[in-house]
Protein backbone atom coordinates (compact mmCIF):
# COMPACT_ATOMS: atom_id res chain seq x y z
CA UNK A 1 0.00 0.00 0.00
CA UNK A 2 1.27 3.43 -0.88
CA UNK A 3 -0.24 6.48 0.72
CA UNK A 4 0.15 9.77 2.48
CA UNK A 5 0.45 9.87 6.28
CA UNK A 6 -1.89 12.86 6.41
CA UNK A 7 -4.52 11.22 4.15
CA UNK A 8 -4.34 7.46 4.67
CA UNK A 9 -6.17 5.21 2.20
CA UNK A 10 -7.94 3.23 4.96
CA UNK A 11 -11.40 3.06 6.50
CA UNK A 12 -12.05 4.55 9.92
CA UNK A 13 -11.27 2.35 12.93
CA UNK A 14 -9.50 -0.46 11.06
CA UNK A 15 -6.21 -0.96 12.97
CA UNK A 16 -5.51 -2.21 16.48
CA UNK A 17 -1.91 -1.00 16.46
CA UNK A 18 0.14 1.39 14.34
CA UNK A 19 3.93 1.77 14.43
CA UNK A 20 5.72 4.74 12.91
CA UNK A 21 9.47 4.38 13.37
CA UNK A 22 12.11 6.94 12.36
CA UNK A 23 9.76 8.62 9.89
CA UNK A 24 7.56 11.14 11.72
CA UNK A 25 10.17 13.92 11.59
CA UNK A 26 9.92 13.78 7.78
CA UNK A 27 6.15 14.30 7.50
CA UNK A 28 5.12 17.56 5.84
CA UNK A 29 1.86 17.74 7.80
CA UNK A 30 2.55 16.20 11.21
CA UNK A 31 -0.67 17.36 12.90
CA UNK A 32 -2.76 15.94 10.06
CA UNK A 33 -0.76 12.69 10.34
CA UNK A 34 -1.59 12.47 14.06
CA UNK A 35 -5.29 12.96 13.28
CA UNK A 36 -5.13 10.26 10.60
CA UNK A 37 -3.43 7.78 12.93
CA UNK A 38 -6.20 8.39 15.44
CA UNK A 39 -8.91 8.09 12.77
CA UNK A 40 -7.76 4.68 11.54
CA UNK A 41 -7.27 3.24 15.04
CA UNK A 42 -9.97 1.00 16.45
CA UNK A 43 -11.40 1.97 19.85
CA UNK A 44 -8.88 0.71 22.41
CA UNK A 45 -6.09 0.83 19.81
CA UNK A 46 -2.65 2.38 20.13
CA UNK A 47 -0.35 4.20 17.73
CA UNK A 48 3.34 4.20 18.62
CA UNK A 49 5.66 6.81 17.14
CA UNK A 50 9.37 6.21 17.72
CA UNK A 51 11.69 8.92 16.51
CA UNK A 52 14.80 10.85 17.43
CA UNK A 53 14.49 13.30 20.31
CA UNK A 54 15.76 16.73 19.28
CA UNK A 55 16.95 17.17 22.87
CA UNK A 56 18.98 13.92 22.89
CA UNK A 57 22.36 14.46 24.50
CA UNK A 58 25.61 13.71 22.72
CA UNK A 59 26.12 10.95 25.29
CA UNK A 60 22.78 9.34 24.33
CA UNK A 61 23.73 9.59 20.66
CA UNK A 62 27.13 8.00 21.33
CA UNK A 63 25.47 5.17 23.29
CA UNK A 64 23.18 4.54 20.31
CA UNK A 65 26.22 4.40 18.02
CA UNK A 66 27.76 1.77 20.29
CA UNK A 67 24.57 -0.32 20.16
CA UNK A 68 24.57 -0.08 16.37
CA UNK A 69 28.12 -1.39 16.20
CA UNK A 70 29.13 0.91 13.38
CA UNK A 71 32.82 1.46 12.68
CA UNK A 72 35.01 3.56 10.40
CA UNK A 73 33.32 5.77 7.83
CA UNK A 74 29.86 4.39 8.66
CA UNK A 75 30.25 5.40 12.30
CA UNK A 76 31.50 8.86 11.33
CA UNK A 77 28.61 9.38 8.90
CA UNK A 78 25.91 8.18 11.31
CA UNK A 79 27.34 10.36 14.10
CA UNK A 80 27.37 13.35 11.75
CA UNK A 81 23.78 12.57 10.73
CA UNK A 82 22.61 12.39 14.35
CA UNK A 83 24.21 15.72 15.17
CA UNK A 84 23.12 17.63 12.06
CA UNK A 85 20.25 16.99 9.66
CA UNK A 86 18.44 14.25 11.61
CA UNK A 87 18.51 16.32 14.80
CA UNK A 88 17.45 19.44 12.90
CA UNK A 89 14.21 17.77 11.78
CA UNK A 90 13.55 15.92 15.05
CA UNK A 91 10.93 17.04 17.58
CA UNK A 92 11.16 17.62 21.31
CA UNK A 93 8.76 16.19 23.87
CA UNK A 94 7.17 19.65 24.14
CA UNK A 95 6.78 19.80 20.34
CA UNK A 96 4.89 16.50 20.41
CA UNK A 97 2.68 17.64 23.29
CA UNK A 98 1.78 20.78 21.34
CA UNK A 99 1.06 18.88 18.10
CA UNK A 100 -1.04 16.29 19.93
CA UNK A 101 -3.10 19.08 21.52
CA UNK A 102 -3.49 20.79 18.12
CA UNK A 103 -4.69 17.48 16.66
CA UNK A 104 -7.37 17.35 19.37
CA UNK A 105 -6.09 14.15 20.95
CA UNK A 106 -6.27 13.69 24.70
CA UNK A 107 -5.03 10.24 25.65
CA UNK A 108 -1.30 9.77 25.17
CA UNK A 109 2.01 9.26 26.91
CA UNK A 110 5.53 10.17 25.89
CA UNK A 111 8.63 8.35 27.09
CA UNK A 112 12.20 9.52 26.59
CA UNK A 113 14.41 6.46 26.10
CA UNK A 114 18.01 6.88 25.07
CA UNK A 115 18.08 9.27 22.15
CA UNK A 116 14.48 8.57 21.15
CA UNK A 117 10.97 9.63 21.99
CA UNK A 118 8.31 6.94 22.27
CA UNK A 119 4.93 8.56 21.72
CA UNK A 120 1.90 6.39 22.53
CA UNK A 121 -1.45 7.62 21.21
CA UNK A 122 -4.47 5.79 22.62
CA UNK A 123 -8.01 5.73 21.29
Amino acid sequence: VQGNASAMPFEDSCFDFIICSAAFKNFKEPIAALREMHRVLKPGGTALIIDMNHDASKQAQDEELEKMGTRGFDRWFVKLSFRTFLRKNAYTKDNFMYMIAQAGLATYEIKEIGMSLYVYLHK
